[in-house]
């Protein structure tokens, strides 16, 4: 049960002159005690703990009176709150009180809430996003910088771990900000900035869009907050980046490739072409699969990317892919991996750090395939996904049917981002029918 109570701050750094002490208001919860100043420093013989006046001052009474009914308010709080507060920290029972009781503006810095956010994401495994959302708090702390004429020094991480939660390295601290400080007129100059120092028009968009997810959590946290929407007016529309598909010759070229068993090179390709096999699989969906989830000549896995949308695939394999399988059984568990592309026993942490790394290294053999294969267009973890796609189209399947061996929520997910292509497809056979030169 959280206590409070009217005591002297009697350590030597907060005396005053004449062995004078501050009058705090001292609360105590879970063992903890948390001090907050009355503003008012006295000996000890001018208050009297038992009943509450101060004496020996100019305007005592008046004191002793708002003493009183601070105390007396504060108390009454406490307990009518009780059930609520038990499950609290000192510290937010400390900030409450303050705010309530003291006027006092809280502090609401986009680090300390990005820490504590951040965090609350990597509890649940969702390392991918937590680490994207960091991205793009260090572009923020980089413009931070840019505005004070500071070196555009490359930041490794802005948070360290303690115990059981998340908090900003000293080196930052200078350079956070109150979440109140970013306004529109901050948010308009930031995009400004990230448009001119990234290349890729999606880049800014990604980072806005990390930060309102940041600060939406925070508005949802904080009554102060409720109302702050500085993102709301500013455009964080991404631009869908153009397929880019190989042909399914390019995919007969990579199969005849004679390459030499058991090399690297020789399992990209087979890596590539398991992808596209199972509807152009994700590399990070491919590299996760457990040898369990193998079975009945079937692949069954949920897609990573939408798994909080239930999207569940069971794809039966193909002659190529069963053989491509057959390749790396090699008596594991049911809970190994099937592939060899991550160690066991990665942890879910390290999961999708050392998943970017075998990503680069697939795209570089991806690279070396093509080339040997005689295609020019670039091949990379994407390429099998949209080649999936635009061959299924191509042979006139149903973009309904397209769309859900996708895991799109939608089939207007799926126009948005093919729908140019097939456009395409379908005024060139129109302009071909109208254009036709007849003989004479």
């Amino acid at each position: 049960m959280a206590t409070i109570k009217i005591a002297f701050d009697r350590r030597a750094s907060n005396t005053v002159k004449g062995n004078k002490y501050p009058l705090v208001l001292r609360i105590g919860h879970n063992r903890k005690t948390r001090d907050i100043p009355l503003n008012l420093h006295l000996k000890e013989n001018q208050y009297d703990f038992a009943t509450g006046n101060i004496k020996g001052i100019m305007n005592a009474v008046r004191h002793t009176k708002r003493i009183r009914k601070m105390y007396s308010d504060v108390d009454l709080w406490v307990d009518e709150h009780e059930g609520e507060i038990k499950n609290w920290e000192i510290g937010r029972l400390k900030s409450e009180i303050e705010q309530k009781f003291f006027k006092k503006s809280p502090s609401r810095t986009i680090l300390n809430h990005g820490a504590k956010y951040l965090y609350r994401l990597r509890m649940e495994g969702r390392f991918s996003t937590a680490s994207s959302y960091e991205d793009a708090l260090k572009s923020l702390i980089k413009y931070r910088r840019h505005l004070r004429g500071l070196a555009d020094s490359k930041i490794k991480t802005l948070f360290e771990i303690m115990e059981d939660k998340m908090v900003p390295l000293d080196e930052f601290k200078d350079l956070d900000m109150e979440i109140k400080a970013i306004d529109y007129g901050f948010t308009k100059d930031f995009k400004a900035y990230l448009t001119n120092r990234y290349a890729s028009k999606n880049t800014p968009a990604i980072y806005l869009r990390s930060l309102q997810a940041i600060m939406n959590d925070a508005r949802k946290t904080y009554e102060d907050l409720k109302d702050h929407t500085p993102l709301s007016g500013i455009k964080k529309k991404s631009h869908a980046n153009a397929p880019a598909p190989i042909d399914l010759e390019d995919i007969h070229k990579i199969r005849k490739l004679q390459l030499v068993p058991h090399t690297p090179i020789w399992d990209n390709r087979n890596y590539l072409l398991f992808m596209f096999n199972n509807m152009g699989m994700n590399f990070f969906d491919m590299a996760i699969l457990k040898r369990f989830q193998f079975s009945d000549n079937r692949i069954k896995y949920f897609r990573k990317k939408t798994i909080y949308e239930g999207d569940y695939f069971s794809v039966l394999q193909n002659d190529e892919s069963l053989e491509i399988i057959n390749h790396y059984l090699n008596g594991q568990d049911d809970n190994d991996y099937l592939f060899p592309i991550i160690p066991n026993g990665t942890s879910p942490e390290r999961l999708y750090k050392v998943n970017k790394g075998k990503v680069k290294i697939f795209n570089k053999y991806a690279a070396q395939i093509a080339t040997l294969a005689g295609i020019e267009k670039k091949i990379t973890t994407y390429t099998l996904r949209d080649t999936w796609t635009n061959i299924g189209l191509d042979m006139g399947i149903d973009i309904r049917k397209i769309s859900s061996g996708l895991g799109h929520s939608s089939v207007q997910v799926t126009e948005k981002h093919y729908g140019k292509s097939v456009s395409e497809k379908i005024l060139d056979e129109i302009n071909a029918k109208i254009t036709k030169v007849q003989s004479p």
